[in-house]
């Protein structure tokens, strides 16, 4: 229920302010590849390694693809726009021509994404109208793809670079030093300069 005198399609517009990645979540239940796309994804905890991302809970998808020991997790790259569609197809057709593979624990996995997952499911917390879905992380790798998909105000697009100066950059992101391009130095290391 929303509080009174909030307008739904208002806080959608502000919830679609906020730039999200976009990921596959797939896996073969019982023989049958089962996958949607989510823009909720994000990480959660480096010790246990833990991830998350929301689904309605009004999806006919999820009951099925919960059933699955482990799940796929694939960050898509900035030109699977159209594979994010299909995800959202029908249920037939959603990995049709799609250079993917099936790990032996039944993950799904797209060959071009910019980075993959493979996960078990943690918990599972009931929010309002969605599930948050808490994923364990057993392994990691990368595929292709080298800039991810970029989903904002209600349509996607792509990381630009261009006008940002990473030597001006200063503070900390989720409790750790941003990463300003220079390179590491190994405390206690001397080092010449030249």
């Amino acid at each position: 229920m929303s509080a009174p005198g909030l307008d739904q399609r208002t806080l959608r517009d502000a919830f679609g302010a906020f730039p999200s990645g976009v990921v596959a979540v797939a896996a073969s239940v019982k023989g049958q590849l089962t996958g949607i796309a989510a823009s909720s994804f994000t990480s959660v905890s480096i010790d246990p390694p833990l991830v998350s991302f929301s689904i309605a809970t009004s999806s006919s998808t999820w009951p099925a693809l919960r059933e699955a020991d482990r799940l796929g997790i694939s960050v898509l790259a900035d030109h699977h726009d159209a594979v994010c569609r299909q995800l959202a197809g029908p249920r037939e057709e959603r990995f049709t021509g799609l250079p993917f593979r099936v790990t032996g624990n039944g993950s799904v996995l797209l060959d071009e994404a910019v980075a993959t997952y493979d996960c078990s499911i943690h918990d599972e917390v009931v929010a309002g109208d969605h599930v948050i879905v808490l994923l364990e992380v057993h392994e990691v790798g990368g595929g292709d793809g080298e800039h991810p998909l970029v989903f904002h105000r209600s349509a996607f697009a792509k990381l630009h670079r261009d006008d940002l100066d990473p030597s001006r950059l200063d503070g900390r992101i989720n409790g750790a030093e941003v990463d300003r391009g220079e390179p590491s130095v190994v405390p206690g290391e001397a080092h010449d300069a030249a």
